[in-house]
């Protein structure tokens, strides 16, 4: 049998779509790792990218870093 018998232009978009979605997590996971909760190439933006229907579900509470937190004890994460 001959393997190009399933591949398609289908396939072909498909495989483009998931290798557009995947750059759009990494990029999402690099948002994270660099505290961009909200705003331009922030894991907002980024959500909405990959499901526009996400727009006004997601709410992010700002993180509190350590250099903010003045207690005696770090906060339990």
């Amino acid at each position: 049998m001959n393997p190009d018998a399933f591949y398609t232009a289908d396939t072909d978009a498909q495989i483009t779509q998931l290798q557009q979605q995947q750059a759009l997590i990494t990029q999402s996971l690099k948002a994270m790792l660099e505290g961009k909760w909200t705003g331009e190439g922030s894991v907002e933006a980024l959500l909405y990218a990959l499901d526009p229907n996400m727009q006004g579900t997601v709410s992010f509470d700002t993180p509190i870093t350590m250099s903010e937190y003045e207690a005696e004890e770090p906060p339990k994460g």
